[in-house]
């Protein structure tokens, strides 16, 4: 008789603690690699040359020049890079006024910004 009990209480056991593991858990979500063909690496990894996300210096400073190239009364610019900060310098044409030059680091920072999130985009304008 107590093998009997003692085979009941076992089972009773056993299956609260599978009807508690089988729950579904609020705010727990399985991770899963990123499609990228590389088993996530491309996520670790953001400066792999294989990866779509690759960049260099050399590739960030031509975008952003290309994109300082379409704004008007820009005379010419010079970016330099530390880290995650670039620092640009635009020359703009020396007959601007004051409110027209703060108009033209304004949309250069703000485009210069969007194009390049990754960077703290640092404008400053000189005539």
């Amino acid at each position: 008789m107590k093998a009997k009990i003692a085979l009941l209480l076992l089972l009773t056991a056993s299956a609260a603690c599978m009807g508690t593991a089988c729950q579904k858990q609020d705010g727990i979500k399985a991770k899963s690699y990123s499609r990228d063909g590389l088993l996530g690496l491309s996520d670790v990894n953001p400066n792999m040359p294989m990866s779509p996300t690759y960049h260099n210096y050399r590739a960030d400073t031509q975008l952003m020049k290309d994109t300082l190239q379409p704004i008007p009364n820009i005379t010419g610019s010079t970016i330099n890079m530390n880290g995650p900060i670039a620092t640009v310098r635009i020359k703009v044409r020396p007959d601007l006024t004051d409110e027209q030059v703060a108009a033209v680091q304004k949309e250069a920072s703000e485009k210069l910004t969007h194009a390049m999130p990754r960077y703290t985009v640092k404008v400053s304008v000189s005539r």
